[in-house]
């Protein structure tokens, strides 16, 4: 007789340590590529990338990535309005000693790679990694612990904000704690990671490629 085939191993999702681990690493190359000057900025955003998407592996992400017509247009809407949020921000910005570190982020992020390469990697590999990441793995972790409401939330646009200011770039933590928690309440709110995928990428191009003050991208 023919023995019959087993059922299909499932997908699991990462160790629980994955998550941690990775974020750790993750905090000594952001500042080592971002602040130090002690790697290429775009090679190492790419290798945390491709990081974010091993450690944040979980057999829902395919469901939670799956893509609608509300959700996506969700997302471009945030995208937009955040995007207006910033420009009015950066005229308010011009005669405060912030705007300088403004002008410091963008420089890096255009000259580290030429325009056109830059903009893929926004919209095709680091927003999508950093939702994956952020509102994907870290905030599903932190709503199991405290359970639904605004906690959830508030720690994972906290815990964001702390890792993009590891920088050390002041204007950075400021713009994660304001689109991070637009991110994180329509993850909360819709359960996808669509909108907040597709407000990141259009939120970071737009202020790519035009912002108020800043020579086109």
């Amino acid at each position: 007789m023919t023995a019959r085939p087993g059922p299909e191993p499932q997908p699991t999702a990462r160790p629980a340590w994955a998550v941690p681990a990775g974020l750790a690493v993750m905090a000594l190359v952001y500042p080592a590529a971002f602040r130090l000057h002690l790697l290429p900025f775009w090679p190492s955003m790419v290798a945390l990338a491709v990081l974010s998407w091993w450690v944040a592996w979980d057999p829902d992400l395919e469901e939670r990535l799956r893509p609608t017509r509300r959700l996506a247009m969700m997302g471009l809407a945030s995208g937009l309005a955040l995007y207006a949020l910033f420009a009015v921000g950066a005229v308010a910005a011009h005669p405060t000693p912030l705007w300088p570190r403004v002008e410091q982020a963008a420089t890096l992020v255009r000259t580290a790679a030429p325009g056109p390469v830059a903009a893929l990697l926004i919209l095709f590999v680091t927003s999508p990694a950093e939702e994956v990441l952020w509102r994907g793995a870290v905030f599903a972790g932190l709503a199991r612990r405290l359970g639904p409401g605004w906690r959830a939330v508030a720690a994972t646009t906290l815990l964001y904000a702390l890792f993009v200011g590891l920088s050390g770039n002041p204007a950075l933590p400021l713009a994660a704690c304001a689109c991070g928690a637009v991110w994180a309440r329509q993850r909360q709110v819709t359960g996808s990671l669509v909108p907040g995928v597709v407000s990141h990428a259009t939120w970071a191009l737009a202020t790519f490629l035009l912002l108020p003050g800043l020579p086109r991208g």
